[in-house]
This record gives C-alpha cells, sequence and structure tokens, in this order.
C-alpha cells in the first residue's frame, strides 16, 4: 500500500475499498497538461483569479495529478476547507501512488469525494469541523470539469446541500447540546430506575413489529393495524399516538425521542393504556410523567445516562439511535425484540399532492401546521404515484431511510445470518430503496403467516421484566453529589481565573499556570469530565475557538484576552451543568 493511501484511509476509510478495488491508470492522471501549451502559466492564472474566504467549504472539480491542488492549498486561508471530488476512481487510484499525493494528504484541510455521488461520497462531511463553515463554494478547474460535465455540475449542487444538510445537524448538537442535558438530568430520577430495552431481547422472537408513523397514509392503515395488533408488535410514535388510540389500536411500545415541548402534544387527548415509553434521557420531561412506571429508557449515547446506569451495576446497553427521526429507531427496537419482518405504516416521507403532511388526527392538525407549500419541494418517485413532494426535512429523512434500509435488510447479519424483511405500506408515500411497498390486502396476506395471539403472549414476558429490572437510587444519589462537587471546583476555578484577567489582577504567565490548574483539576476524573464536555460547554468551547480563530487572523487581541475568553467558557458550561445537576437533586427530595 503507497503512503497516499494510507494517509487517505486515515480519514476516508469509507472510500478505501471504493479506490483500492478500481485498477490504477496512470496514464490518466493529467491529460490536460498534453494539450497545454504552458500548464504552470494556466495554473498561475487560475489561483490569481481565486478570492477565497476563511469561512468556506470549497468544492473543486477532479484531481488530476493534484498539482491544481497544491496551488490552492498554498493560497487557502488557514479556517477554510477544500472538497475535491473525482469521478474516476483508476485515476486516483494512481494519484495515491504519487509523492505529491502522500505530501497533499497530511493537510487537514482537504477532503476528497470519489466515483458514485452518493451518501459515501460525502461521508468526511460529517463532523463538528463543517459547522465552522458560513457557505459552500464551487470552485471550476476548467481543464478537468470539461472531462465530465455532467457528474461536476451535479457535484456542485450536491455539495451544497449536504454542507447544508451536515452543518445544521450538527449545528444543532451544538447548540442543544446544553439543553439535551438539563433534560436528562430533569429526567433522571424518574429514568434511570427503569430497565434498558436490551432487557426485553427476543421477547417477540419470530413476530412482525409495526411502525406507525404520523404521515398521511396512517389514515387509511388504522383499520388494518387494528386487525393485526394481536399478531405483530405495535410500536407508535408519539406523533401517532392519538390516532391509534381513538382507532382502537392499543399500542404495545411508544417511541418518542425529541427534547422540545411539542413532543407531548401527541398525547393530548388520549388514554395511555397499556403502552409502554420507549425513551432517550433527554425527551422531553412532561412526557415520562404521563407513562408512571411504564418506562424502558435507552442511554446509549448519552454519557450521564450511561455512565450512572453503570454506577448502578447496569453494564447492559440496548444500541438505539434516533436519527433525527423517532421512526428510525424501529430498525434497532425489531433487532432487539427479535422481530425479523417490520411493516412501517405512515411512514411517507412525503407530502401529499395537496401539500398535506401528516395524518389528519394529529397535533399538527390542531395547530393548523400539517401542510407545506410545494414549491420547494423536490420531486421523487413514489410508492404507487409516479412522483411525490418531498420538502427539505423530509428529504433528509428519506436518505436516513434509505441508509438504514441498505444496512438492516443486507448488511447487519443476525445469529442466522439473516436480516430484517422491510416492508413499507404507506401508498402516498416516497419510495424508499429496500423497503418494498405492499398494498394493505398485500400486507395482510403476509400478516397471517404469524399466529394470531402471538403479540399478547410475548407481552406479559414484558410486564414482568419491567417489574423485575427497576433499581434503586441509593448509588446514584452518591454518585450525582461526587459529580456536583468536581463541576463546583470546575466552576471556582474557572470563574476566579475570568474575573482576575478582567479585573487585570494577573498577567499572562499566572493565566497560563491557572489554565494548567483547570486543566489537571479537571482530568483528575476522567469520568465527570466527558460528562462535562457533553453538555453546554461543547458550545461554548465551540464558540471559543472560533472567535480565538478570528482574533489571530486580524492581528487582534492578546494572548491573555484569548485565555480570558477561555475561562469565561468553562466557567458557563460548568455553571449550566451545576444547575442542572442541583435541579435533579431537588427533583429527587421532593420525590422522597
Amino acid at each position: 500500500m503507497s503512503l497516499g493511501m494510507q494517509r487517505f484511509r486515515e480519514r476516508h476509510i469509507h472510500l478505501t475499498d471504493r479506490v483500492s478495488e478500481a485498477t490504477a491508470d496512470s496514464e490518466e492522471l493529467a491529460p490536460w497538461k498534453a494539450r497545454c501549451l504552458d500548464p504552470e502559466a494556466l495554473l498561475d492564472r487560475w489561483i490569481r483569479g481565486l478570492n477565497l474566504q476563511a469561512d468556506a467549504a470549497v468544492a473543486v472539480s477532479g484531481v488530476g495529478d493534484g498539482s491544481h491542488l497544491r496551488k490552492l492549498l498554498e493560497i487557502l486561508p488557514e479556517g477554510g476547507m477544500v472538497f475535491c471530488a473525482e469521478a474516476n476512481a483508476r485515476r486516483f487510484n494512481a494519484f495515491l501512488a504519487t509523492d505529491l499525493a502522500a505530501e497533499l494528504m497530511t493537510d487537514r484541510r482537504l477532503l476528497f469525494g470519489v466515483g458514485e455521488i452518493d451518501d459515501m461520497f460525502f461521508r468526511t462531511l460529517a463532523s463538528f469541523e463543517i459547522v465552522s463553515y458560513a457557505s459552500a463554494e464551487p470552485l471550476i478547474f476548467a481543464p478537468l470539469y470539461q472531462e465530465d460535465e455532467a457528474f461536476y455540475a451535479r457535484f456542485f449542487l450536491e455539495f451544497a446541500r449536504n454542507v447544508e444538510m451536515w452543518r445544521k445537524m450538527y449545528g444543532t448538537n451544538l447548540s442543544q447540546s446544553g439543553f439535551w442535558q438539563r433534560n436528562t438530568f430533569l429526567n433522571l430520577r424518574r429514568l434511570i430506575v427503569s430497565p434498558d430495552p436490551i432487557e426485553f431481547q427476543g421477547c417477540f422472537e419470530g413476530l412482525p413489529l409495526i411502525m406507525a408513523g404520523a404521515g398521511p397514509s396512517l389514515d387509511e392503515s388504522l383499520e388494518f393495524i387494528k386487525s393485526m395488533q394481536d399478531r405483530a408488535v405495535v410500536v407508535a410514535g408519539n406523533s401517532s399516538f392519538r390516532a391509534l388510540r381513538r382507532a382502537g389500536v392499543d399500542p404495545h411500545f411508544v417511541l418518542a425521542a425529541d427534547p422540545n415541548p411539542s413532543t407531548d402534544l401527541g398525547f393530548h387527548g388520549a388514554e395511555i393504556g397499556r403502552s409502554l415509553l420507549l425513551c432517550p434521557f433527554m425527551v422531553y420531561p412532561e412526557v415520562p410523567k404521563r407513562f408512571g412506571d411504564r418506562i424502558s429508557a435507552w442511554s446509549f449515547g448519552n454519557p450521564v445516562a450511561s455512565y450512572l446506569r453503570k454506577q448502578s451495576g447496569r453494564d447492559r446497553e440496548a444500541f438505539v439511535t434516533e436519527q433525527g427521526t423517532v421512526s428510525a429507531c424501529a430498525f434497532d427496537l425489531a433487532v432487539i425484540l427479535g422481530c425479523r419482518t417490520v411493516f412501517f405504516a405512515g411512514q411517507d416521507l412525503a407530502a401529499r399532492s395537496d401539500g398535506q403532511m401528516h395524518a389528519s388526527d394529529s397535533f399538527y392538525a390542531d395547530q393548523g401546521s400539517d401542510r407545506t407549500t410545494l414549491e420547494g419541494c423536490r420531486w421523487l418517485p413514489g410508492n404507487t404515484l409516479e412522483k411525490v413532494p418531498v420538502e427539505a426535512k423530509l428529504f433528509v429523512y428519506l436518505k436516513t431511510f434509505v441508509e438504514l434500509a441498505r444496512a438492516y435488510s443486507k448488511e447487519l447479519k443476525l445469529n442466522d445470518g439473516k436480516g430484517l424483511t422491510l416492508y413499507n405500506i404507506s401508498r402516498l408515500g416516497a419510495k424508499v430503496e429496500g423497503m418494498p411497498y405492499l398494498s394493505l390486502r398485500e400486507a395482510s396476506e403476509v400478516m397471517q403467516r404469524f399466529p394470531a395471539g402471538g403479540s399478547e403472549k410475548a407481552w406479559k414476558q414484558v410486564e414482568a421484566i419491567l417489574l423485575r429490572h427497576r433499581v434503586g437510587w441509593g448509588k446514584i444519589g452518591r454518585t450525582l453529589s461526587e459529580l456536583q462537587d468536581y463541576v463546583s471546583r470546575t466552576l471556582e476555578l474557572s470563574l476566579e481565573a475570568a474575573m482576575a484577567i478582567e479585573l487585570e489582577k494577573i498577567d499572562l504567565e499566572t493565566a497560563k499556570q491557572r489554565k494548567r490548574s483547570l486543566e489537571e483539576a479537571t482530568t483528575a476524573r476522567e469520568d465527570f469530565l466527558k460528562i462535562l464536555m457533553e453538555g453546554q460547554l461543547k458550545r461554548e468551547l465551540h464558540i471559543h475557538e472560533r472567535a480565538k480563530a478570528l482574533m489571530t487572523r486580524l492581528g487582534a487581541g492578546s494572548e491573555l484576552e484569548q485565555l480570558g475568553s477561555y475561562f469565561w467558557a468553562v466557567a458557563e458550561g460548568a455553571f449550566h451543568l451545576a444547575s442542572s445537576i442541583e435541579m435533579s437533586r431537588q427533583d429527587s427530595l421532593a420525590a422522597q
């Protein structure tokens, strides 16, 4: 393996097979140079005409021999990023064998996409760094662009869309991290004692699962779900729960994951019945209150919940990821429960032709927010219609479902070597590759293969497990006290240093010593540091780093002022966590 390939692999592991499986052809590296009288002069003219912004993500057409990329990186501001697309994997393989490729791969500002323009092509954009870029700028290198104009035109369009998508996703993570952590602490007393969904592993082995979303097609699927609820595990989303209950369906499980108040609206006017809530610790706190002890919360991906669960002696965690839409949890849930067949109802991932996006009985309809205008929608293939309108957020969810369907039906292998069998019964919805559409009649025929009463028999196991796997608060409360002491000390050290700099009471060397003392104090407990870093502090440090980079570029702000900014960031993050812990402790005292 060449040095260039080794370094490419470090940051683009998802594309390595795509490149290495293509036969290298070095003759294709830079054919444009043979047609050009003075390649260096052309490169110089191209570079002189550029005006690059420090916070721009630059998309470049073609890799060639990499000479234009080296020129580009020489003038690229330190805060910039270059994403180079190459249509020809054979050419890219040959490029990686060159000395210049090995050199370029060491520059962290340079990323690549190779071959088919799909989700894998843009996977390297999926990091917190993407939040730093304010815009996506296309940059045509004509000699290479002209070799495949259709490919590179599409690349520029999809690049802008993907930058925006990942910026929103990671931007939400940064901006909401403190809010999510606060919800975790508000929910802690109620959820930490509940069993993890992993405790229900295999309870419904061999039975089908029906995931009911709140898309327009749910209206015509309600009777089907009602008639099959004794043959299948019925799972409602918070938005579809009310419609199911009013139609006579008593869902086994309800999925709710969103931390915002609107999550609770789906339960207004509906009896909870026997349903068991499945949720993450960051869910809007009013939702768990509705379900009393009928809750199972997953801690995977949540440092606070995961750590405290382990402190209580529970090491097993269910792998459940929300992926931005709660219905996506159904894939992981099916694997846990042992359901090999999954039907998605009301999972339209599209609007109706009149703009309606949700089932008629939903809180969206109550608010008058269940419609969208069609002007900004993409028109994509439907399950039964040639084209259906897909607005921006639904387009992201659609791509998520395509990826999940591909993984769970083909790549994920269960114990017997089989993946999940996935069906979509949303007649008006968008087509999802890997989730073939079935009419309600066809779905009923498939469902008849499963025994009547099968799910009700299995449900008794769930009820027993729910009672057996609750734990006490004792050790969790003691650990929470230790965490509170740690955060209080961090707040004290950072606030004292920030105020001292603000009041000009310490010099640069003393400030540096204060920073070392703060770092020693915080790293003394790596478990607590991880919790601290995943809350509001994540956002505060991101803001600090961006401000620091801007001051450096502008030549403004002394090193002492930059240290002051750092201390204020840590103080803000620590204060937010300290107040969240105190809220949790007060809730615990009230419960006693």
